[in-house]
């Protein structure tokens, strides 16, 4: 069993896994320099390094040397590691936070009984290393709630456990044995320690580079869901979600298309810039009044979509004739550069038949009465009313027609 838990051997490994794994952050941080996370991680890997360096000899090199500074960068190092978790969470970085568990190890140095103590030194290092590991794991846990990734309960338990680890240094201390005597000689307990450690310090290692990947292809993911501009879903998106939300609720939903009035002319009069603060400060209007559940997305150049679940055809139009009116007052309140109003057309579904194309295509046939009545008006798809419009429209191009053929007739003679 001595054979098996030789620690010399256990912290070479140590050693010699910490030392590649800083290489391997090192190689990377080469290459992204500006990286703060890789930042923090080479100068965690590499306090801990000279740590161990400095700690493994401590029968050669003086005892306030290779224990006392070298355990300090011992301290330090986990700390430095926790403030490289709060940069991949997006927290800002705070080295004094990192050291001044260093300070305290130093401090304690000073007091002639600390140094004699193995125990209390243990106990110590591992009251002052135990609660950085707990603090690392606290912040990926919370960041669950803004970034949901898949491994951070990985993440979590690989640091917690190191926490829990050191935390068992003073009651194995004080039950069983100090960790190491005077003549260099360890205590089985230590080396179980040791490679425990030694094992949850590479699990934390490979657990936070799967959550690097893991946020790259969230990221990827969402942009590929979301319209750049607006930062709605887009048509893909509202497609897909649509046709769950119509089976969720067997078809019981209304769709509102909306079409923003002469936008061509608003980008060709006062410049893109202008209709991209059109487009937005609709969307953020829009934002402002859903209640949860409905879903918003942009469409197309100027149009967009809403589906509101377990809502009736009167119950769709009067809430798209309050969003219209909001629209319309958006350039009195000086949320627009230059006036903007919007046509809004109105489709329902009632049995679980209801298809999403159906629902667009009828929302879409109702827009285009909107338009063909003015504009800045909300209209409910309804097949007789369209009817009767398109019949309107049909003779006012005959008109037109034969307006045409008598003009051409009267230049001819």
């Amino acid at each position: 069993m001595d054979m098996t838990l030789h620690i010399p051997t256990i912290l070479v490994v140590h050693g010699l896994a910490t030392l590649i794994s800083t290489l391997l952050c090192a190689y990377m941080w080469m290459r992204e320099r500006r990286n703060a996370v890789l930042t923090m991680l080479v100068l965690a890997g590499a306090t801990s390094c000279v740590s161990m360096g400095l700690h493994g000899s401590r029968l050669i090199l003086p005892l306030p040397i290779a224990s006392g500074f070298g355990l300090a960068l011992a301290v330090a190092g986990a700390g430095l590691y926790w403030q490289a978790i709060a940069a991949f969470e997006g927290r800002a970085l705070s080295m004094s936070k990192a050291m001044i568990g260093a300070v305290i190890w130093l401090g304690c140095w000073l007091v002639p009984a600390f140094q004699e103590s193995v125990t209390a030194r243990g106990a110590v290092l591992g009251l002052l290393i135990g609660p950085y590991c707990l603090l690392t794991a606290r912040d990926i846990w919370r960041g669950r709630i803004a970034e949901p990734l898949p491994s951070r309960p990985l993440a979590v338990v690989a640091n917690a456990l190191r926490g829990i680890v050191w935390f068992l240094i003073l009651p194995l201390s004080l039950m069983i044995a100090p960790p190491y005597d005077d003549n260099g000689g360890n205590a089985t307990w230590f080396a179980l320690v040791a490679l425990t450690n030694t094992m949850l310090i590479v699990l934390s290692l490979i657990a936070l580079l799967i959550l690097a990947k893991e946020r790259d292809e969230r990221r990827y993911r969402l942009a590929s869901e979301k319209d750049p501009l607006t930062n709605l879903a887009n048509r893909r998106t509202f497609v897909m979600t649509a046709q769950s939300i119509l089976a969720r609720e067997e078809g019981r939903a209304a769709l509102l298309l909306f079409d923003l009035d002469h936008f061509k002319h608003i980008n060709d009069t006062y410049g893109h810039a202008a209709g991209d603060q059109v487009l937005l400060a609709f969307s953020r209007a829009i934002e402002k009044r859903m209640p949860k559940g409905w879903l918003f997305a942009r469409i197309g150049g100027e149009e967009f979509a809403c589906l509101l679940p377990r809502v009736t055809g009167a119950q769709g139009l009067a809430i798209a004739e309050n969003l219209r009116q909001a629209i319309a007052a958006m350039h009195g309140e000086q949320s627009t550069p230059v006036p903007v109003t919007v046509s809004i057309g109105v489709s329902m579904g009632c049995d679980p038949t209801v298809q999403l194309d159906m629902l667009l295509a009828e929302a879409d046939a109702a827009l285009y009465q909107a338009k063909a009545d003015g504009r800045n008006c909300v209209r409910l798809h309804e097949p007789a009313a369209l009817v009767k419009t398109a019949s309107r429209q049909l003779e006012a191009v005959k008109t037109a027609m034969r307006g045409t053929a008598i003009a051409r007739n009267r230049r001819r003679s």
